[in-house]
């Protein structure tokens, strides 16, 4: 088989996609996404996965297994920390261990560079472990990788842009709100409305850690503090009309975390905010019932308070 390189469309897919897809180009390796989450995915992970996994990782394994026929690699990092004094969800960390005891797969069809943290030596080190069993020198994967990281870092959003709609603000992991197959029906509701929909996607990470700081020493999961910042400055702006909070059903932070934002930033910012909780059996008739319920409560504020016209904000 010759050398290609599959990546799962799912989890930190989400966050790091782009970055991971010109890194592989750029060092002239063939790589290949999974495609889009559909239903067959799912219930191909549901079928791989224990019952007590949540419904991220179920769709990673789904999404690996469409790719493990077509590829000669996988590539399943493992990142335990990218953001001094947080970490990530054990299950990002452990993913190459689930991924090969999942498939019973051998180690070299697996690329699985290990992010502790930032440091030189680390990012050497993954880069050295993604090359070599891809045949490219160190060399090359160093020169490929900077001009991959420069690149990268120049396609983040610079800040808030201010349309002159009411916004509704997204907010959940990014491989939650960023896969079609759970946020196409809230993202289809609010757009036919006179709203425009923003997510921390839209804001640089140096937002999101700022606005997050004072709760660090409550929240140590690297994406829960990225959630937190993002709850924060959106309950702060004036032209966010109402904040919708996603998440999955069975994941171990977020079961905590969300209460704590419920109670410290949601409760207190006197906006409108929903909590969407989703799996795998979740119908997307129930999921627009209650994003319709929601938008009706904003637009009814919006009125009283004469920030609503025809043509958006008045």
């Amino acid at each position: 088989m010759a050398v290609k390189v599959g990546i799962p469309q799912a989890l930190l897919y989400h966050e790091f996609g782009s970055l991971w897809l010109d890194f592989f180009q750029n060092i002239g390796v063939a790589a290949v996404l999974s495609g889009e989450t559909n239903k067959q995915i799912i219930d191909r992970g549901m079928a791989l996965a224990i019952d007590e996994s949540c419904i991220p990782l179920k769709v990673y394994l789904g999404h690996t297994a469409s790719l493990l026929d077509t590829c000669s690699h996988i590539f399943v990092p493992r990142i335990a920390q990218y953001y001094p004094d947080n970490h990530l969800c054990a299950k990002l960390a452990g993913l190459p261990d689930i991924v090969q005891n999942t498939f019973r797969l051998a180690k070299e069809k697996i690329i699985s560079p290990n992010i502790e943290d930032r440091s030189a030596a680390t990012t050497l080190q993954a880069i050295q472990t993604i090359c070599q069993p891809l045949g490219v020198s160190a060399i090359d994967g160093q020169q490929a990788y900077y001009k991959t990281l420069k690149n990268w870092q120049k396609a983040i959003p610079p800040g808030l842009s201010q349309p002159p709609r009411p916004k509704i603000a997204v907010i959940g992991h990014s491989y939650i709100i960023n896969d079609v197959f759970f946020n196409s029906d809230i993202k289809r509701k609010l757009k036919s409305q006179a709203v425009d929909i923003i997510t921390p996607a839209d804001l640089p990470n140096k937002i999101l850690y700022e606005e997050a700081k004072e709760y660090r020493q409550d929240i140590y999961w690297q994406l829960s503090i990225k959630l937190a910042g993002a709850v924060r400055h959106f309950c702060r702006q004036a032209d966010i009309a109402g904040i919708i909070l996603v998440t999955s059903f069975g994941c171990g932070p977020d079961s905590l975390v969300n209460e704590y934002l419920e109670h410290h930033i949601l409760k207190p910012g006197n906006k409108p905010y929903l909590l969407l909780t989703i799996d795998e059996h979740t119908g997307s008739a129930g999921l627009i019932t209650r994003v319709e319920a929601f938008w009706d409560i904003v637009e009814r504020m919006l009125k009283l308070e004469g920030k609503l016209s025809p043509h958006g904000l008045s």
